[in-house]
């Protein structure tokens, strides 16, 4: 999903809030933003590039999506060895943030 996407949408009425997932790997140093639609993620995408965007911290994820009115993120840590895991793990690692 485009920047420009998410900001109509969000701009189209506060009763149609997106769920956003900040997604950061396990190790990594970096952060991204997944949109709920439709029940699948979608990545956040460069409105010019088209590229999935990045970011280095949690605050600066925060101030971006704080500027378009939303409140509340999950957090999602991404652990490449969840996969040798069972198939529902016990341990959750998403943690609702304010923003």
């Amino acid at each position: 999903m485009k920047f420009k996407q998410l900001k109509n949408w969000i701009q189209s009425g506060p009763d149609k809030m997106p769920h956003c997932y900040l997604v950061a790997h396990a190790g990594g140093t970096g952060y991204l933003v997944e949109v709920e639609v439709k029940n699948q993620l979608e990545p956040l995408r460069d409105d010019k590039k088209e590229e999935v965007m990045q970011f280095d911290s949690v605050e600066q994820v925060c101030k971006k999506l704080k500027k378009l009115g939303l409140k509340k993120a999950t957090l999602r840590l991404l652990d490449p060895y969840d996969e040798f895991g069972p198939s529902h793990p016990v341990c959750k690692e998403d943690m609702v943030i304010t923003l």
